[in-house]
Parts: C-alpha cells; structure tokens; sequence
C-alpha cells in the first residue's frame, strides 16, 4: 500500500522528469489522499484529417495503426497534469469517494467498477521523490506497534509510480458556495491512483511457502527483504533510464502508452478490447520488471510525525537518529 508520499523538486538548476521540464518548484513532504499531486501522460498526436490504412480507416480521424497496436509507429508528447490523488471514476456521486481509491490493486484493476475504465484508457505516472510506509511489529506484551519508514532511491532521483487516471465531471452540488468546488459546476477534475502489487516474499513468493519446499524464500537483494517485511503490498515502480529524456525502451513509456491513449477518439467494442489486450500485456511486463527496479531502493526509520496530515517539513524525511543528534546539539 501507498498512503503517503514525499515530493520535492528545488529549480536551483533545471530539473526534469521523466523527459518533462518542470517549471514551478514542487515541495510536499507529507502528500495523503485528496491532495492535489503531479501525473504524467503521454498525450496521442495525429493529424485531423482521416488517414487511410490498408485495410481502411481505424478509427476517426486516427492512423490505423493505432487499432493494431503498432504504437512505436505513433507520436506522442509527455505532459505534466494536476490531479486528484484518489481515483474518482464518472459514475461516482461524491467526491469523497476518491479517499477511499488511492491504490489500486494490479491483480484486479480490469475486473473493479472504480478502475476498470482508467485500466484500459487512463494510464499515468506518480513521480514522487520516496514513500512512507508503517511496519507493524507485535511486542513481548502482545501490543502492535507501527513504526514509519521513508523509502526512496540511494541515488536521489525520483521514482514513477504507474498509475491511473479518470476524469469526474464536478455536480451543481458541489459547485456551491461553500462546497469543495465552489462556481466549478460542470468542470471537469482528474483524479489519479498509485497501483500496487505484492510486495517481495508476499503472495506467490511467500517466504513461508518457500521455506516448507525448502527453497530459497524469494528475495534477490537485501532492500526486497526490508520491503517484503515491511508490508505486503508494494507500490509498483517504473524504469527511467534518465530523467532528462523520453526513452522509448523505458517500462514507463511502455506503461503510458498501452491500452487506448490519451488524445485517441473513443473506441468500438473491437476495438477496445485491442486496447484491453495491450493494456494487459503492458500491467504484466511492468509486474515482471517491478522488482529488478527497487535493486536501488533504500529505506530508513522516520518520525512519527508523519502520521499527522498538518506536519509537513523537510525534517519528515530525516533518519530518527538524526533528530536524536540534532536534539542534543
């Protein structure tokens, strides 16, 4: 699971991600659910004009390739949106309703009514500079203790978390003076989820299995041993071979651009299965490559203050330790 995240981005020096130049310095150290957070997506560009393919055209106004799936054949270009964290799907009836959406489990994403729709046509990326995650631990007195930890890249650079997006059209009930949308009526607002996967050791990999067959328990590095202790969900990483440029080989490209994309015309039912497929395909590749990705992962203990929304200050992200040296400086 992934409930809490960090993200900081200074402008001292031109930043990007994930090929995206970033204009307006970014700082939250302690983002929740409702927050309003960055997304990236890969936006479809073809001419207006019908183009005909061998076998006619595909769709509106698209090459006809698109339905076939021959998406290195597209252009495209990556922007950078504000959403809602906390999927709010069409048919919703309350904008409360994203609180409860903020992970989507990759297991049954095309199955569940909240996400079905965005797993074929609303993929994303979350950047964020490292998560927060609680380990529960059981004391000698049988009391369950949660501790937070600070989970992040040893090298500093952002990580991607897929995602998925869906737009909800803003109700006159909520457009009201007062309300969370005020004079908005009829706007559109996105909204996004982190999708998740069993962590290392957990679900197929148990370690518990593993060691009655008398294997090895599943775990390649030490950091997929500290994540597979530390919960059982894991928010599922994306590979950028470098932050300044668009790689088409990178597993986040492969991510935003399976399933139907952004900028494409609304699909036949034949269609949107090929989308379907594509998008299927794509959630397995980046499940295979999610833990290979964490091989640069480190995690360490964290303040509780991070439990409280209202905190949110760089000293979040420091080792307990230090704020014990700090203390007695």
């Amino acid at each position: 699971m992934c409930g809490r995240y960090a993200l900081e981005l200074a402008l001292e020096h031109p930043q990007y991600m994930a090929g995206v130049k970033v204009t307006d310095p970014i700082t939250n150290y302690n983002v929740a659910p409702t927050s309003t957070v960055p997304i990236l997506v890969d936006q479809l560009l073809f001419p207006a004009e019908q183009i005909i393919g061998a076998d006619g055209p595909a769709l509106a106004g698209a090459p006809a390739h698109l339905a076939a799936g021959q998406g290195s054949a597209l252009v495209f270009t990556r922007e950078l949106h504000s959403a809602r964290w906390g999927l709010l799907p069409g048919w919703a009836k309350d904008p409360a309703f994203s609180s409860r959406a903020f992970n989507a489990r990759s297991e049954t994403i095309f199955e569940k009514p909240t996400f079905r729709e965005a797993a074929i046509s609303g993929h994303c990326a979350v950047p964020v500079s490292g998560y927060y995650e609680w380990k529960t631990e059981t004391t000698a007195a049988g009391k369950q203790v949660k501790t937070p930890y600070f989970v992040h890249r040893a090298d500093g650079r952002p990580i991607y978390f897929a995602g998925l997006y869906e737009w909800w059209k803003i109700p006159a009930e909520y457009a009201e003076p007062g309300g969370p949308f005020p004079g908005k009526e009829g706007e559109w607002l996105l909204s996004c989820s982190i999708v998740t996967m069993d962590s290392p050791g957990n679900g197929e990999f148990d370690p518990g299995i593993m060691a009655d067959l008398g294997g090895d328990p599943g775990y390649s590095t030490d950091i997929e041993r500290q994540l597979g202790q530390l919960h059982n969900r894991l928010p599922i990483p994306l590979h950028v071979a470098d932050d300044a440029e668009i790689n088409e080989t990178d597993s986040l490209t492969a991510w935003l651009r399976s399933g139907r994309p952004a900028g494409a015309p609304k699909p036949s039912a034949e269609q949107k299965r090929v989308y379907r497929a594509q998008a299927q395909a794509s959630l397995q590749l980046i499940r295979g490559r999610a833990f290979a990705e964490t091989a640069g992962w480190a995690m360490r203990e964290v303040s509780k203050d991070v439990g409280n929304v209202r905190n949110n200050a760089p000293y979040l992200l420091e080792p307990v330790e230090d704020l014990f040296s700090s203390l007695r400086n």
